[in-house]
Order: C-alpha cells, then sequence, then structure tokens
C-alpha cells in the first residue's frame, strides 16, 4: 500500500515538471489515459501473437490492414480460379452485365458510377463484353456523343450460368466462419460501407490530404 502511495507522489511530481499549471484533475485524466495506452499495447501484443509471420505493426489498424488488403489477394485468387472456364470472365464483368441486364439502354458513364471503379477500368470492361457478344451497343438518339447498352441473349445465359459460381465464391470467402460469426461480420462491413460511402459522396473530387484532414485526424 505504502510503496503504491509513494510510486503515485513519484508520478504526480513528475506530471506536474512537465505540466506546472495542471490541476489534480488533469493529473487524474493522464493517469486514465496511461492505462488505456497500457491495455492497448497488451492488446496489440495479443494481434501479434495471431499474424502468420512476423509483422511489427503499432495499432489495431494497422493490422486490420494488413487482413484486408491479405483477404482482397485471396479473393482476386480463387475469382481466377472459379471464372476460369466460364463466359464471363471476373466479378467486374459480371457485375457490368448485371447493371446493364437490369438497367436497359443504360449509358457507359452510368455503369462507371454505380460500379465505384475508375471509368477507364470500366470502359475497358465494356468494350470486351461488347467484343465477347454479352452486351450489345447502339447509338443514343437522343444524344449522339454517346452509346446505349443492353444485354444480348447470350449476354443474359452468361448472366445466370455464372450466379452460382459468384455464389460459391461468397461462400468460400466466409470460409469456416460459424453462423453467428458471419451476420457480426456483415454487421461491421455495413457499417463500414457506410462510412466509406459517405466519404465517397463527399470526398471524391478531392485530394487525400483533405480527406485525411477531416476524416482520419
Amino acid at each position: 500500500m505504502l510503496d503504491n502511495g509513494i510510486k503515485l507522489l513519484q508520478l504526480y511530481q513528475n506530471f506536474l515538471k512537465k505540466n506546472p499549471n495542471a490541476s489534480l484533475s488533469d493529473f487524474g485524466k493522464s493517469l486514465a489515459s496511461s492505462d488505456k495506452s497500457e491495455i492497448h499495447e497488451d492488446e496489440i501484443e495479443e494481434m501479434s501473437k495471431k499474424m502468420p509471420f512476423p509483422f511489427p505493426a503499432k495499432s489495431a489498424d494497422e493490422y486490420i490492414g494488413w487482413a484486408w488488403g491479405r483477404l482482397m489477394n485471396f479473393s482476386q485468387i480463387w475469382e481466377k480460379k472459379a471464372f476460369a472456364n466460364q463466359p464471363i470472365h471476373n466479378l467486374t464483368e459480371f457485375g457490368v452485365a448485371l447493371y446493364v441486364l437490369s438497367h436497359e439502354n443504360c449509358s457507359k458513364s452510368e455503369v462507371a458510377n454505380h460500379s465505384l471503379q475508375e471509368k477507364t477500368t470500366i470502359f475497358e470492361t465494356i468494350k470486351r463484353l461488347v467484343r465477347n457478344g454479352i452486351i450489345n451497343e447502339k447509338e443514343n438518339l437522343k444524344d449522339k456523343r454517346s452509346k446505349q447498352l443492353s444485354i444480348s441473349k447470350k449476354g443474359q445465359i452468361a448472366c445466370f450460368s455464372v450466379m452460382g459460381t459468384a455464389n460459391d465464391i461468397s461462400k468460400h470467402l466466409v470460409g469456416n466462419l460459424s453462423k453467428e460469426e458471419k451476420i457480426n461480420l456483415f454487421d461491421y462491413l455495413i457499417k463500414l460501407d457506410e462510412y466509406h460511402q459517405y466519404c465517397y459522396d463527399n470526398y471524391k473530387d478531392e485530394n487525400w490530404e483533405k480527406l485525411k484532414e477531416e476524416m482520419i485526424g
């Protein structure tokens, strides 16, 4: 008990040296912050133990970013395997074809705006789907500068045949998660989707520094 009291007094004296105008209340807040920091370090250490190999992260955000990036790479690997012998070759093509299927006579820009990808990427995807007979392209009589898109008969058949493959990929991506874990993961992903949709709506035309300043701090 006495040792704890002496230690507390020493901490208070050191605090006053760094913050001569601080109050006892400020000292209490600094102690609480210090406790949280210790807990934080313990949590980071536990996260590091779960890594498949050494990774010197300093925060939970860094570990999550690493895991997120790794899962994105795995997704691309499984996607490439699953679509290898399909008339539609990846999830981007599938998404574009589905959008055109449900939005007949849409424009290339409308597809691109819906996709959350670079316009050039989507335009190249559309060009490839037109070349492969999945999508039809015709002149827009109301606007000569753009063209209207529609799904072909071959494209309709391809979309419905590939749906099973897309569902299989989804099942594989969630792997060995339990039903409860899947529901929790979905809730977290939806929360993140709402955050990033807000950022996209408000900062898509701004530079990274402005987004960082206002959203990350």
